[in-house]
């Protein structure tokens, strides 16, 4: 036969789990339960480590933490590049900038960093620039003729 023992003291006055509700506390008086209960208070989450910039942080979604200084720049010759395609030899070379830097954060992502889908923004962007560029460039030299 098994016996179980209580423990010698009781716990401590204060708020705990209520026994009959999952989603009130009650008070314990030291000794008995009291009638009076409140709503379960849930704990605040835990802020992320200061080492930890993985993609369960909230961090790594709002700011560009935990990637390579590539496949954070990578991007933004490109974006820049859609605004000076009308002056193709810029949107040209902003263009190819933006794909080598994101092929080159690609490769670092795929290789256990973060920054992939920046990456491929940068590249395509940096496609679509020079394809721009081209076009715009092709435009101008059929008016002047």
């Amino acid at each position: 036969m098994c016996v179980m023992s209580l423990p010698s003291t009781p716990p401590p006055a204060g708020w705990y789990p209520d026994p009959q509700s999952p989603v009130a506390e009650r008070y314990w008086e030291g000794n008995a339960w009291s009638p009076h209960t409140r709503p379960r208070m849930t704990p605040a989450p835990m802020p992320a480590a200061a080492g930890d910039m993985g993609p369960s942080s909230s961090l790594h979604y709002l700011l560009p933490v935990g990637r390579s200084w590539q496949a954070v720049s990578a991007p933004y010759p490109g974006v820049f590049g859609l605004l000076f395609c009308l002056f193709p030899p810029a949107g040209i070379v902003m263009g190819a900038v933006a794909i080598a830097l994101g092929v080159w954060a690609l490769v670092r992502a795929r290789s256990g960093g973060h920054g992939s889908a920046r990456a491929i923004v940068a590249i395509v962007t940096g496609a679509a620039t020079i394809l721009l560029s081209i076009e715009v460039a092709h435009i101008v030299a059929a008016s002047s003729t």
